[in-house]
């Protein structure tokens, strides 16, 4: 049986803690209301609002749509014709604008949002006077500032430079100036600290689902090593690469799950000693689509340049992409999958099916968990870290990850240039489909790979290409717009 200890409910008090979706998302409910007399007045309302922060982090963009990141890279294909991938498939080809639908604009705006919720929460627990809630209030506003970081976290990623909002907003505020890159960065990192300086050293499964402080260690790492690459896709700040590493060798609890894909089925995630975070979900009542959308659709394609990748005897490979229409699940029949023109889906994430005959209906309640940090990865990382750094040894953090996967360790002797090859193979083999892929090509400086690439030798009429000019996404148009001249566009667009 699935359990988590944090109730995700839908708040009545949706006027004091979600973002309106009618105007700029920068805008936000006035901060006093009727409403205020009634809550906001105990522990008991800032554990039902705090779960209303987590509940924010649901949106598509930020949670379960984490299949069509890579879209956006030479690990898939989004297909034209679904609405389930937001266009990525013209980001991919550089046909870029700012008035464009999809991700451009939903990204934005469900960050925001989450933002938005989560701004209130803090300023609220800031001035609340109350006695009962000494005994958790550093470790709410960790919490609280650990979801604002990564939503941040991605702004940053793909967007730049944006606004740094920290406070609720009002009518005469809400249109605010994006922050430069730098400061982005800086506030970013800062807010992380803090975060790590306020949670439990616990593992994640000791928390029953609330972010620690070894998920706030290693979202700072993430970002210091996106960060550390400069414009010539080499290092350009040791000193914090060894701040990564340091975050990331003082993470302890974790270890790999026996099987790489039960990390990614709601029936065995919660066992897993693997994950640092995810979104969780739990059916009936809190549920998305996924299964639907992405099973039946299969609108996320992967390519055969992911797909040549890996190594033969990789048991990664057939635990995340389904050859042709056929795919057993272990304990399971041969299942006959829809068809995709490039005959080939992912099966990463997806609910098992176990008769041949069964499909996802468009009532399924799936409430598989979406893995935002996860030890694999973050074994990899630090592998990097080291290896850029000289420190020994690293060979064995990779080799952990391989012989999970039933493959042999790294040759003896290879030199740093080849560690890093190696550690970049692996990583991309290892993260299909976590939104690692588009964080790597974006801080290696290696999109223009896409100018000229065959993804796939079936993918007829899809041209992928990159230009350095649109490095960052553009700011919605309609944001833009709203702000009335406060927003400035990004350069390039």
């Amino acid at each position: 049986m699935k359990l988590t200890k944090i109730s995700y409910i839908s708040l009545l008090i949706a006027s004091l803690v979600a973002a309106p979706s009618c105007t700029g998302v920068l805008d936000t409910p006035p901060t006093t209301s009727p409403s205020e007399s009634i809550f906001w007045q105990s522990k008991g309302d800032f554990e039902s609002a705090l779960a209303g922060c987590y509940n924010a982090m649901q949106a598509k963009t930020l949670s379960y749509g984490i299949l069509a990141y890579d879209g956006l890279t030479d690990n898939a294909y989004g297909s034209a014709s679904s609405s389930y991938v937001y266009r990525c498939d013209m980001i991919q080809s550089d046909n870029i604008d700012p008035s464009m639908e999809g991700f451009i604009p939903e990204l934005y705006d469900e960050a925001y949002g989450a933002i938005a919720t989560i701004n209130i929460f803090l300023d609220r627990l800031a001035k609340y006077e109350g006695t009962d809630m000494e005994d958790v209030r550093g470790q709410f506003e960790g919490e609280a500032l650990f979801l604002r970081s990564y939503c941040y976290y991605l702004l940053y990623l793909c967007y730049g430079e944006v606004p740094y909002v920290t406070e609720p907003l009002t009518i005469d505020t809400q249109n605010m100036p994006k922050s430069e890159l730098e400061t982005v960065y800086t506030n970013l990192i800062g807010d992380l600290q803090n975060a790590i300086d306020l949670l439990p050293e616990q593992t994640y499964k000791e928390a029953g689902g609330h972010a620690t402080k070894s998920a706030a260690k290693a979202l700072k790492a993430r970002v210091l090593m996106f960060h550390a690459y400069g414009e010539d896709g080499n290092i350009q700040n040791r000193d914090e690469v060894q701040e990564a590493y340091d975050l990331l060798n003082s993470i302890s609890g974790y270890s790999l799950m026996q099987r790489y894909g039960d990390n990614f089925m709601a029936s065995t995630q919660e066992a897993s000693d693997e994950i640092l975070f995810s979104i969780k979900f739990l059916a009936p009542n809190n549920y998305t689509d996924f299964d639907h959308k992405y099973g039946n659709y299969a609108p996320i394609r992967p390519v055969q340049n992911l797909s040549d990748e890996f190594e033969e005897g990789d048991e990664r490979l057939d635990q995340i992409i389904a050859f042709d229409d056929k795919y057993q699940w272990p304990g399971g029949e041969v299942v006959s999958l829809n068809k995709s023109d490039l005959k080939k889906a992912v099966v990463k994430w997806l609910t098992p099916l176990l008769k041949d005959g069964e499909s996802w209906e468009a009532s399924t309640r799936s409430e598989q968990d979406i893995v935002l940090l996860r030890w694999g990865e973050l074994l990899l990382l630090k592998a990097e870290a080291a290896n850029e750094l000289g420190i020994a040894g690293e060979d064995q953090l990779v080799n952990e990850v391989r012989q999970r996967a039933g493959l042999s360790g790294l040759g003896v002797g290879l030199n740093q240039s080849q560690m890093r090859e190696a550690i970049r193979h692996e990583r991309r083999v290892e993260t299909p489909f976590e939104l690692i892929r588009y964080y790597d090509m974006k801080r290696w400086r290696i999109m223009d790979k896409l100018n000229g690439i065959e993804l796939d030798p079936l993918l007829a009429g899809h041209i992928p290409a990159w230009s350095e000019a649109h490095f960052y996404f553009p700011l919605p148009q309609e944001q833009i717009d709203f702000s009335n001249g406060v927003l400035v566009q990004n350069p390039n667009y």
